[in-house]
């Protein structure tokens, strides 16, 4: 052990030194990860100062594959691996990753968009490239539990009109109104249209999405269900509905949210789809399979180093570690870099092991994260730690006689 950081009885764990003998060494003591994130060289052909990205299509497969098995094999049975990779070796990988895990158990192929088609990458033959991918992987897809993601919406879902007065009574007795009208009113008009007239169409739209926002339990909109993909007593009732269309309808579904019906139509409430953001009601969608909402620009001194090539935002490895662990998990980073895994873990609370190959991870991942650990990193995602030990220890593994590529 060279030295600590922090609180001396924490467990994270900063290693320097070849990433296949330092899983050896954590396998032999025991700990296993819920989730692992590799940002692995890409084999671009080019030469950087921190690390070798000239591997060749044989020399990168054959890093590669050892080091898959070994994080396979430190994965708790619900773990997850997370390999971010661009197009050069990106079948390879997916080769590799299918070998060693099992397709059945590949959950997802992530597309992340890192950059617009600007400047001299638009001069290219073809498409131009703007993407890496993710590709998402269970040890057992059983086992593994989805930890739901948002991201925010951009703008107001116009189709969520209707006021529902009365939330917290029986169904039986609930009452509507139209959204826009309750607006108007809280506004001091008369009708909808006087409070346009007033104060001009955009100011009464964003004072709907607003009102709507703040108080989202009492704002739905009705759907029309899918009638072949219900239950044979759901269709009965929306039968019923179509004919008291009046009249509310509910289906008790325990464990699942009643289904309540008005003239044949499903009620949805707006607050199923509004969490805090920044301190802020914000309108929110599932994620998909591609992320494009995660900036890349402006993440060239995040967390307080500069790493020109490869550097990961903060905030897209967060989202990977929040879908698949829980406070006081471990997470597992076998090509660290600067350090943004180990610095996104410490943030929100996970247990961590980095592991680097190369000098920067005592000249750069090391400080920054001294400064997560001090509370100084102002950069990047917020600090959600709970009461997870605060501190990291720094180890030296020695480098087998067959130099690893990074």
């Amino acid at each position: 052990m060279l030295r600590a950081h922090g609180d001396r009885e924490a467990t994270n764990l900063l290693v320097h030194g070849d990433n296949l003998a330092a899983l050896e060494a954590v396998r032999a003591q025991g700990v296993r990860f819920r989730c692992a994130y590799l940002d692995p060289p890409y084999n671009t052909g080019r030469n950087f100062e921190e690390y070798d990205d000239t591997l060749g299509d044989h020399r990168w497969t054959s890093m590669m594959h050892p080091r898959l098995e070994a994080v396979h094999a430190l994965l708790e049975d619900d773990g997850m691996i997370a390999v971010e990779i661009d197009d050069t070796q990106l079948s390879s990988l997916l080769v590799l990753l299918d070998r060693v895990f099992g397709a059945e158990n590949r959950i997802s192929i992530v597309t992340v968009v890192r950059s617009a088609p600007t400047g001299h990458k638009a001069k290219n033959r073809g498409p131009v490239h703007v993407s890496d991918f993710l590709l998402l992987y269970a040890k057992d897809r059983r086992a593994w539990r989805y930890r739901a993601q948002h991201r925010a919406r951009t703008g107001f879902d116009e189709a969520y009109s209707t006021w529902l007065e009365n939330p917290d009574d029986p169904p039986s007795r609930f009452r509507f109104r139209p959204l826009r009208s309750v607006v108007a009113r809280a506004l001091g008009h008369a009708s909808t249209r006087e409070a346009s007239r007033a104060i001009g169409k955009e100011a009464m739209d964003r004072a709907v999405a607003e009102h709507a926002l703040r108080h989202p339990r009492h704002v739905v909109r009705f759907a029309q269900p899918r009638y072949e993909a219900i239950s044979k007593k759901a269709q009965r009732l929306v039968d019923r509905s179509k004919a008291s269309p009046e009249r509310v309808f509910v289906l008790d579904r325990a464990p699942l949210t009643p289904l309540v019906l008005r003239g044949g139509n499903r009620m949805l409430t707006l607050a199923s789809k509004v969490r805090d953001v920044n301190g802020q009601p914000a309108l929110v969608e599932p994620i998909t399979n591609v992320w494009d909402d995660v900036p890349f620009q402006g993440i060239a001194r995040e967390g307080g180093v500069v790493f020109a090539r490869n550097k990961k935002p903060e905030k897209l490895v967060a989202r990977v570690v929040a879908m698949a662990t829980d406070p006081g998990d471990w997470v597992l980073d076998p090509f660290l870099g600067s350090g943004t895994t180990a610095a996104v873990a410490h943030k929100l609370g996970r247990r961590w092991v980095g592991i680097e190959l190369g000098d920067h991870v005592l000249s750069l991942a090391e400080p920054r994260l001294a400064r997560v650990v001090r509370g100084e990193d102002a950069t990047g995602i917020a600090y959600d730690r709970g009461e997870a030990p605060n501190g990291f220890r720094v180890a030296r593994v020695d480098l087998p006689r067959t130099r690893a590529p990074r």
